[in-house]
């Protein structure tokens, strides 16, 4: 009869310490076992721990009116994140201007840091931060048709050139600081680890750009308009002739202070 008593508690001892583990494993991981398994709490700890549960990190891959970009973000928590991003876009129009070969090239690297505001928790943000852009538009006036001297047409000006080498370079440039304001929605989880989409619109505010000559080669003289002799080239001759031809461009150019923007990305939440 003793014998069976021991050997009941001694079962109901093992069931409840069993119990305990497993319904509610951090009673057990308070009162270790003599001789504990540290391998075992290891495998134990690793299982209680979310599998799921994120750092706060972003990273994706978009495309758009700035170009094709990377970002990285961290998420402060649902309401506020930021982000560091930065994106590049080449584009190029040629055309022939009169009797010259005329060329506009944009270059614009890019690079920003944005803050993003959530105000209902979700996939909506409201967005505010600044690019910094180094945004160029390149004009080449190119007489360069294998004659070493000769007479080119360019905005009503006559060119002589001296040189089967002859152009006039000019760019267009806009502030390499410029505040962003925007929208966008951005569908990057509750918590979790996951794939994200995103999508971004707004503006950089630019300012006024600029156009500059920036070299003038091979061009022994000029003519104006009106047959008059005006001797060299000057810079002013030079933009004077490049704003004839490209009117429509520069038309749009001159006027314009902001740079739409719109970005499509995919992403991961680490």
């Amino acid at each position: 009869m003793k014998t069976r008593f021991l050997s009941l508690i001694a079962a109901m001892a093992a069931t409840q310490a069993f119990a305990t583990t497993v319904v509610d494993p951090s009673l057990a991981s308070s009162q270790p076992a003599a001789g504990s398994d540290p391998l075992m709490e290891s495998a134990v700890s690793a299982i209680q721990a979310p599998a799921s549960e994120a750092t706060g990190i972003t990273f994706d891959v978009n495309v758009g009116t700035q170009g094709l970009g990377l970002s990285v973000g961290y998420e402060f928590n649902k309401y506020l994140k930021m982000r560091v991003r930065g994106a590049y876009l080449e584009a190029d129009y040629e055309d022939t201007w009169s009797d010259v070969d005329g060329k506009i090239e944009y270059d614009g690297n890019n690079a920003g840091i944005i803050f993003d505001y959530h105000p209902f928790g979700g996939v909506f943000h409201l967005s505010a931060g600044v690019n910094f852009s180094k945004m160029t538009l390149s004009a080449n006036a190119s007489m360069d048709h294998g004659v070493a001297q000769g007479d080119y047409e360019l905005g009503g000006y006559t060119f002589t050139v001296n040189s089967d080498k002859a152009s006039i370079d000019g760019e267009y440039d806009w502030n390499d600081v410029q505040p962003y304001l925007g929208i966008g929605w951005s569908t990057d989880g509750d918590g979790d680890r996951s794939l994200y989409f995103t999508f971004d619109i707004g503006v950089n505010f630019i300012g006024k750009g600029k156009f500059n000559i920036t070299s003038i080669k091979g061009i022994a003289n000029v003519t104006g308009p009106n047959g008059e002799d005006l001797g060299a080239v000057t810079d002013q001759i030079a933009e004077d002739a490049i704003r004839e031809e490209g009117k429509d461009f520069f038309k749009i150019a001159d006027d314009i202070f902001v740079y739409p923007v719109i970005q499509l990305g995919m992403g991961y939440r680490f």
